[in-house]
C-alpha cells in the first residue's frame, strides 16, 4: 500500500516538472492560454518560446525566485487573439537567484477586474 501511495505522489509531483532534453525543456502542462512552451538556456540567458491563445492579443510575464520578483510584470503583444493560437518568443536577461531556482509566470489579466487568469508557471532550468 505504501508503494502505491509513493508512486501516486511521485507521479503527481512529476507532472509539473519540465522534461529535460539537453539544454532544452519541454513543459507538459495543459492551459487554455499557453501550450508547447519550451525553454532554452544559452550563455546564461533564457529563451522561452511557445504558443499563446489570449483573448486580448496580449499577455504578461514576470520572473521570481520564490522570495522576490527579479523581472517585474512585462506585457507581451502577439499577432492574433483567441481562438487562434499564435507563436511567441521571449528572451530574458541574465538572472541571478539567491536560492538557485527561478520561476517564470505567464498569465493573462481579466479585462473586467484585472485579476490574473490562466497562469502558467515555468521552472527555469
Amino acid at each position: 500500500m505504501k508503494a502505491i501511495v509513493y508512486i501516486l505522489i511521485s507521479s503527481i509531483l512529476l507532472l509539473g516538472v519540465p522534461v529535460k532534453s539537453g539544454a532544452e525543456s519541454v513543459l507538459p502542462q495543459e492551459n487554455p492560454s499557453f501550450k508547447d512552451v519550451k525553454v532554452r538556456k544559452v550563455k546564461g540567458r533564457f529563451t522561452v518560446t511557445g504558443q499563446a491563445r489570449v483573448s486580448s492579443g496580449s499577455f504578461y510575464y514576470l520572473v521570481e525566485d520564490g522570495h522576490r520578483v527579479l523581472l517585474p510584470e512585462t506585457l507581451i503583444e502577439v499577432n492574433k487573439e483567441a481562438p487562434a493560437w499564435t507563436g511567441f518568443s521571449i528572451i530574458l536577461p541574465e538572472l541571478k537567484s539567491r536560492n538557485g531556482k527561478l520561476f517564470l509566470n505567464l498569465y493573462e489579466r481579466d479585462e473586467g477586474d484585472g485579476k490574473i487568469i490562466h497562469s502558467y508557471l515555468v521552472v527555469l532550468p
